[in-house]
């Protein structure tokens, strides 16, 4: 089109300079020329006509570019918009972004009002949550077993029963597990003393680092996942009779696994929690320890932190499992029976546990400033100790509530008058803030000049001294349940009348909240004062309490321990005799399925993906004729002594 064009200009511009030309001897040409010039004329003229025909078929066929320009825009923004959100990768209009927003924050609004989360309070918005989203929806494995995890719980919940399991240490347990128990725990205590991300193992001081449990879960949940697809790869190879008389296990277990204190601050938490989702766990748990000093829940020198603090975690991993759109069921824990220290008296909901000095003697003669003083003068190690003892037996620890109630009995009233404000006081009880009661104590029950400090007994690192209880446990569990979904009250040891008030505490505000109970082998159940009856009959006593996830946090562990030692012990005396009868006769006798180890391990299934692979066929397949295992098939017939 362009070079007609300029064709077209050529030629005119040509035959304008003849006719200029010949109009200056227009007098001296014949009447030829003149015929000759009117015929060129007539052509410039044609020429003229057929460049302007160009000219408007060239502003048509813009006009037409540009409508189906626009079609094609619009036929492309339609089929973007029924593609899934994840497939959206070009760059949208205000409008779209505006609307798929708008959309997603609808989607969560209605996954909220879900039977799921009835009793879970947020002090957050469905566009918070969507505002930390990215746009590339994804989804995780785990999200389905958490939502497999809380059918089971509340189906346990509702029949009186619980889910029971233990600590798992390895895929072989997990695997053994899977076959007759429903959920499957992960103990941070096993981790830190068998398998760490740095193999350094240690107490249960959760010193080791925070990726360590998410990597045991992972761990596991990859070994579920594994027997799964080698039992369908079994079992679809089976006639279809055979398949119905083989028993069919469950391998994907729920995962609930030990968050400890979330590893530090709000950030840490969040990120842990995203590890914990990504890696297969369905449930995670979180305590209320702090996590500078965190000990296992059966250590001495547990120190808390504030109500308020710990709400705060529970907040950062709701809203991650939000983030990342799984229903991951939470477990608050408390170790506030037994905890005997607190970082802060911020939250009025922990100053009736707080203790105070109540011997006015020792006004402006603080603990951290005597010990210091001892430290300047060369004292160290059992002198700090008695010195420490020694001022705590004199500074006569209580409660403000107590301090208050001996100071009534103390006032030289009638018994009568007495007892009138010991029941005034006693009315207050729900108010636990401590500006407020002293200013009761003062002004009501005629207690000026009370003598109470709880910053005095602080202690060298700063922590208020606190009195432990199953109060105080009530007050926690109560405080967290609008943020959790089931409460963990660790208790020092198997005691049902303590089970029975705690749960009677915590459902008397929330009816509905799951409760879950660590059957520990730190407890000495033979000196629990319970028959062996008792303690068959403890999990379903208490499951009816409404304890509904019962667990041996250390089982895996204890269990491994003593069959090793059992038959290295057994072996070492008796060499493969011992094998025999404690391991494979027992392995055979009992139908365990390591018996025949290589397929259990999965050889059968590479064999079937050789075989895939290369057409039917495999000369290398690995349970092949000349394999051992076809031994197991043999009927095995122990050999008397000659």
């Amino acid at each position: 089109m362009e070079a007609l064009k300029q064709q077209l200009n050529s030629d005119t511009e040509m035959l304008q300079l003849q006719i200029t030309t010949s109009s200056k001897d227009k007098n001296k040409l014949t009447q030829r020329h003149r015929m000759e010039m009117k015929e060129v004329e007539a052509i410039i003229m044609n020429l003229e006509g057929q460049l302007n025909e160009y000219k408007t078929k060239e502003i048509l066929m813009n006009i037409h570019m540009e409508n189906l320009k626009a079609e094609l825009t619009n036929e492309v923004r339609v089929v973007k918009d029924q593609l899934p959100y994840s497939c959206r990768f070009r760059s949208v209009s205000l409008n779209q972004e505006e609307r798929r927003f708008e959309a997603e924050v609808a989607e969560v609004e209605a996954w909220w009002s879900t039977e799921r989360f009835k009793l879970t309070r947020r002090p957050y918005s469905a566009r918070d949550v969507v505002s930390l989203r990215g746009t590339l929806r994804q989804s995780y494995a785990s999200g389905a077993l958490a939502e497999k995890l809380w059918r089971t719980l509340k189906s346990h919940q509702a029949r009186g029963s619980a889910s029971c399991t233990f600590g798992a240490l390895d895929p072989v347990q997990v695997t053994m597990m899977a076959k007759y128990l429903d959920s499957i725990y992960v103990s941070g205590w096993q981790c830190s003393s068998t398998h760490t991300s740095t193999n350094e193992p240690g107490p249960d001081l959760a010193d080791y680092p925070y990726d360590t449990v998410p990597n045991k879960v992972a761990h596991l949940f990859l070994a579920q996942q594994f027997h799964d697809r080698k039992q369908r790869e079994a079992r679809m190879s089976l006639p279809r009779a055979a398949r119905a008389s083989t028993p069919y296990v469950d391998y994907l277990r729920p995962i609930i696994a030990d968050g400890d204190t979330g590893f530090g601050g709000v950030t840490t938490t969040v990120k842990l929690c995203k590890l914990f989702v990504e890696r297969g766990a369905a449930g995670v748990h979180i305590e209320d320890q702090s996590s500078v000093t965190k000990k296992c829940g059966h250590m001495a020198g547990k120190v808390l932190v504030s109500v308020s603090e710990h709400i705060d975690r529970l907040v950062a991993a709701r809203l991650q499992f939000d983030v990342m759109g799984v229903a991951t069921v939470l477990i608050a824990r408390t170790d506030a029976v037994a905890a005997n220290l607190i970082q802060t008296n911020v939250d009025s909901r922990d100053h009736p546990f707080i203790l105070g000095c109540t011997n006015p003697n020792l006004r402006g003669r603080s603990l951290a400033g005597v010990l210091a003083e001892a430290t300047a003068a060369g004292k160290s190690g059992p002198e700090l100790e008695a010195i420490e003892n020694e001022w705590l037996s004199a500074a006569k620890l209580r409660t403000f509530s107590e301090c208050v109630m001996e100071g009534i009995q103390s006032l030289s009233i009638g018994e009568g008058e007495k007892q009138r404000r010991l029941g005034e006081w006693a009315k207050k009880h729900d108010d636990s803030n401590f500006e407020r009661r002293r200013k009761m104590a003062e002004t009501q029950l005629g207690l000026e000049g009370l003598f109470w400090d709880w910053d005095l007994p602080r202690t060298r690192e700063g922590f208020y001294r606190f009195q432990g209880s199953v109060e105080a446990a009530v007050v926690r569990g109560r405080a967290f349940s609008p943020h959790a979904d089931m409460i963990w009250v660790e208790t020092s040891r198997p005691d049902v009348a303590e089970c029975a008030a705690l749960a009677e505490g915590v459902k008397a505000a929330h009816p509905e909240m799951m409760l879950a109970y660590n059957l520990s082998p730190s407890f000495n159940w033979d000196a629990s004062g319970m028959t062996d009856e008792a303690v068959g009959e403890f999990i379903p006593t208490i499951a009816r309490l409404g304890f509904c996830w019962q667990f041996i946090t250390l089982a895996g562990f204890h269990a491994d321990a003593l069959v090793a030692d059992t038959f290295a012990k057994d072996f070492a005396r008796r060499g493969m005799l011992a094998y025999l009868e404690r391991i494979q006769r027992e392995e055979r006798k009992k139908k365990v399925e390591t018996l025949e180890h290589q397929k259990w391990s999965g050889a059968n299934y590479y064999d079937r993906v050789l075989k895939t692979v290369q057409g039917g066929i495999s000369s290398t397949a690995a349970m092949a004729k000349g394999v051992t295992e076809e031994q197991f098939q043999e009927q095995a017939v122990p050999q008397s002594k000659m």
